[in-house]
């Protein structure tokens, strides 16, 4: 019997292994598809990552610890996971965007400088702006990797013992004394003394209620290419990782940092319930991108409105879009780490730290109650 056994191998799942063999625990992890795969919600090539994360002080001190975690992956493997390109945050100043910002580097004594209009246009005339907005510079906005973070956290989990079983897909977990045991397609059994539920979208067709009630919805993502000559200026040492608040749309993205570009997404871009989510499409019809290429149109000028690359994504969401890292009311052994809602993967290797924290019983710097589902009692 193992320690922990983990159902779900993107971004919670690999920082779950991880912290479980860091802890010394025999830890096993089950992955559907291949690793560091498209069909979830962990890929993208670059995500956001916000040192300084709007959502609270206990999701910066997620980011924070994630951070952390990362360099440590970093060397090890040798690969660069994490670009601290710094960010600049956007908006009028009585915006929301802009007040939890300034209180999140407030309240973590983290350094930041303020742009007026003018000054924002003279440093980063790639954006377009108005004469209400200011600007927030933020040193620790960046972007994170995922399919190295992941691919790194199970090569190092592997060093440490950890097994790791791609391809194979869990059809139901069952409580049993002392334990859960997971059971796969071709009918054998997996036990363990805990298991961990870090299988996104998938996590409600395990056969379990779960403590929370959770909704996918498809989400999306898109890269734009400059105009010609004007490459250079959004390479990501020029163009820093942004935030944007115009008029009802809230933007997000990353300088040129691969081949597809000028990454661009908003923030309510999720669209119709996927019911099935083996069955999301990668492809992307073109009213999809609608929004957001409207979204480039008014606030890039020297970007082609036009996605040069779209893929599709989902995004699992809980009724107030906060983490729940809980166990399982019918099956105590089986603990949900549901870090999702479209602002999990920042903190994920920092969550999968809390969830195994969560198993032993053990208090930590990030105490586990302040995920826990009974909020919603």
């Amino acid at each position: 019997m193992y320690d922990i056994a983990v159902v779900g191998l993107g971004a919670v799942g690999s920082g779950t292994l991880l912290a479980a063999t860091e802890r010394g625990l025999s830890a096993i992890g089950i992955e559907q598809y291949e690793l560091g795969h498209d069909r979830g919600s962990s890929h993208g090539l670059s995500r956001v990552f916000r040192g300084a994360a709007s959502e609270g002080q206990i999701y910066t001190d997620l980011a924070l610890r994630s951070l952390e975690i990362w360099r440590d992956l970093e060397r090890r493997s040798g690969e660069e996971i994490v670009t601290l390109t710094s960010g600049i945050i956007i908006a009028p100043p009585d915006s929301d965007l802009i007040l939890e910002s300034r209180a999140v580097l407030d309240g973590h004594a983290m350094p930041y400088e303020e742009l007026d209009a003018d000054e924002i246009c003279a440093r980063y005339p790639q954006h377009h702006v108005r004469d209400e907005d200011i600007a927030i510079l933020d040193p620790s906005l960046g972007v994170v990797r995922p399919e190295r973070a992941i691919l790194a956290a199970l090569a190092a989990a592997r060093e440490r013992g950890a097994s790791v079983l791609s391809r194979t897909r869990v059809t139901a977990i069952r409580s049993i004394a002392g334990g859960a045991k997971v059971v796969l397609d071709d009918a054998e059994t997996i036990r363990a003394r805990t298991v961990v539920i870090a299988a996104g979208p998938w996590a409600s067709r395990l056969g379990l209620e779960l403590p929370v009630s959770l909704v996918t919805r498809r989400a999306l993502l898109s890269w734009f290419h400059p105009v010609p000559g004007a490459e250079d200026e959004f390479a990501a040492s020029r163009f820093p990782a942004f935030r944007r608040k115009l008029d009802s749309e809230y933007g997000w993205g990353a300088g040129v940092i691969d081949d597809h570009g000028v990454k661009v997404g908003l923030r309510q871009q999720d669209g119709y319930v996927v019911d099935d989510p083996s069955r999301n499409p990668t492809e992307v019809d073109a009213w999809e991108v609608e929004r957001v290429e409207a979204f480039v149109a008014q606030q890039f000028p020297r970007l082609v409105p036009k996605a040069r690359h779209a893929t599709g994504c989902m995004i699992t969401l809980t009724p107030d879009e906060r983490f729940v890292i809980d166990r399982v009311a019918d099956a105590p052994n089986v603990l949900l780490a549901a870090a999702c809602s479209g602002h999990g993967f920042k903190t994920s290797a920092a969550v999968g730290e809390v969830a195994v924290q969560l198993a032993l019983d053990e208090s930590g710097a990030i105490p586990a109650s302040a995920f826990s589902a009974a909020r919603f009692a």
